[in-house]
């Protein structure tokens, strides 16, 4: 009798694969949805080359950062009470800072004239 409920209880447990099925079909088609909403043109223009690109840096930098910092921060912690190790990771921390907000006021910078530039060329070509 307790191995019955003992085997009965273990394939209640057991997963089914008709859920594992329609969990990623679920998922398959979810990706593909959001892709074709994303990617809904074919035709790569060069600003929008540029414009991915421009993500694509920010992102890898906002990664780098964040390692700098981590890295910093454990290089930190575990200095026990050392000097030097103390002044570099604070160093290193204080670097990463200033590059970040280097590469941040660089995108202001460069959204702005982008910007300003295609209102100047848009405003060019609809009064020609």
């Amino acid at each position: 009798m307790i191995a019955i409920v003992l085997g009965l209880g273990l394939f209640s447990l057991a997963p089914h694969t008709a859920l594992a099925q329609t969990a990623t079909s679920l998922i398959s088609t979810g990706l593909e949805n959001t892709g074709s909403t994303a990617y809904s043109s074919t035709d790569l223009t060069v600003s929008g080359f540029i414009g991915n690109l421009i993500k694509a840096l920010l992102a890898a930098t906002g990664i780098i950062f964040l390692v700098l910092t981590v890295y910093a921060g454990v290089l930190y912690m575990t200095a026990a009470g050392e000097p030097d190790k103390v002044k570099k990771a604070k160093s290193m921390l204080t670097s990463a800072v200033i590059g970040l907000v280097i590469i941040i006021g660089a995108y202001a910078i460069s959204s702005y004239v982008i910007t300003a530039l295609s209102t100047a060329a848009t405003a060019t070509a609809t009064t020609t």
